[in-house]
């Protein structure tokens, strides 16, 4: 970890990617997120040791939102309701 040297930070891996593309560095992020099919210039390489982590859905408080997220966000509730605990 001594040796890395972030130049960068992003919270949209498709914006990273134009960077990588660019040849500005290697970015770290979920696989499938962006395209790394045969036809883009971008692959995907799974850190060692595997690292593994959850995933969240986070909102600003006292958002107004569009009917649509809306009924995005109500969904994602009722789903993550009918999940039982581990």
């Amino acid at each position: 970890m001594s040796e890395l040297e972030i130049v960068a930070t992003y919270n949209l891996l498709f914006n990273a990617s134009l960077m990588v593309e660019e040849g500005l560095g290697y970015a770290i992020g979920f696989d499938k997120i962006i395209n790394t099919s045969e036809s883009s210039n971008l692959c995907f390489r799974p850190l060692t040791p595997k690292r593994e982590t959850g995933m969240s859905i986070i909102w600003k408080k006292y958002q107004v939102f569009s009917k649509a997220s809306e009924k995005f966000i109500h969904i994602m509730k009722e789903m993550a309701d009918s999940i039982s605990p581990l």
